[in-house]
């Protein structure tokens, strides 16, 4: 007998069944995010705004045997904000294949959206994945375009022991040997870590740079206030100019598992006011990369979105990489109305 219900654990249990099962279905196919319990308190158990409900374990004869995890949200549906969730994490053991454990994990979590009035369910899936052709066949969900992402490598060497495809080891090889140019000077006047004081400049930061997205995250300051300091999970710099806040760069280290391990900083923010110019622009963000090396990274990365100009990035080192993601959307009822060009901003979890 199948019981979908709340999941009945931690952030710990949730790590350990997910990173598994997740394993056992995508190993072959690429890299893997290694779910540490710490993200999932971030993101789920911890996070004062997620509610349990939308936590769900699928459990045969008592025994966990898959899982769906939504967090509610704030989102950004053409040009309007409605209220939504991000599901993700979605795993089901291989030894309970046939119990169609993926599609009530589904139906229930729509039955629950359609209680607490949420419009749609944002995702991410890897391209040519089990995951995205799973919910290709998910009725009422629409699956968009590959998310492109920004890439910095701070050790190529690093980055090419640990790709999992021949061209990828080949390409990073080839840069690993290529002339080092010597760090130079960074002036870190203005730049200092984020403090709760500066939350409202910030939500006006996060506002103005979104001003351009018409599908994704939205954000409320109870919302934004968790993103930008939780134990010391994110990392969180602003710029300060004449006393005002005028830029954020908001990221958070990620392992990535494949021929190896790979440390990455994942920038889910970076806004920067109008008023700032663009060398102050580059400064800023240069001085986060070298703080993201400086605490272990290999590389950083971030999802493009019209949030942020291509310039800044190509001014400051940034290439754009293939992210082999896609966004999909499962919708509590049919009659939502999507943008005609979506233009999108998401998190990848």
């Amino acid at each position: 007998m199948v019981e979908v219900r709340k999941f009945e654990g931690d952030a710990q249990d949730a790590s350990g069944f997910v990173n598994r099962v997740w394993g056992e279905h995508y190993a072959a196919q690429g890299p893997l995010t290694n779910f540490q319990p710490r993200l999932l308190d971030w993101w789920l158990f911890a996070n004062p705004l997620a509610t349990p409900e939308y936590r769900l374990g699928a459990y045969v004869r008592g025994k966990l045997a898959g899982v769906l995890f939504a967090e509610p949200l704030r989102l950004r549906l053409g040009g309007q904000d409605v209220e939504g969730t991000y599901g993700s994490w979605l795993s089901v053991d291989p030894a309970f294949r046939g119990e169609r454990l993926g599609q009530k994990l589904v139906e229930e979590m729509g039955a629950r959206q359609r209680e607490r009035g949420a419009a749609l369910m944002l995702g991410c899936v890897g391209l040519g994945s089990v995951g995205e052709r799973f919910w290709k066949r998910t009725e009422h969900t629409r699956v968009f375009g590959s998310l492109g992402l920004w890439l910095h490598v701070f050790d190529p060497a690093a980055v090419a022991r640990w790709a999992s495809s021949a061209p990828e080891r080949a390409f990073f090889s080839l840069v690993s040997r290529l002339p080092r140019r010597r760090p130079v000077d960074l002036d870190t006047h203005g730049i200092r870590p984020y403090r709760p004081e500066d939350l409202p400049a910030c939500m006006a930061l996060v506002q103005q740079s979104m001003e351009q997205v018409n599908l994704g995250y939205g954000y409320t300051a109870e919302r934004l206030a968790h993103q930008l300091q939780f134990r010391d999970v994110p990392r969180t710099l602003v710029l300060e100019r004449n006393g005002s806040v005028r830029g954020l760069v908001n990221s958070y280290a990620l392992q990535m598992n494949a021929r190896g391990a790979l440390d990455i900083s994942l920038i889910d923010l970076l806004a920067l006011d109008a008023s700032v110019p663009r060398e102050e622009r580059k400064r800023f963000l240069r001085v986060a990369m070298r703080d993201m090396a400086a605490r272990g990274a290999h590389c950083a990365a971030m999802v493009r979105s019209p949030c942020v100009p291509a310039g800044l990035m190509l001014g400051a080192g940034w290439v754009p990489w293939s992210g082999g993601m896609r966004i999909v959307c499962t919708l509590t009822s049919p009659d939502v109305l999507w943008p005609a060009s979506p233009r999108v901003f998401t998190h990848l979890r």
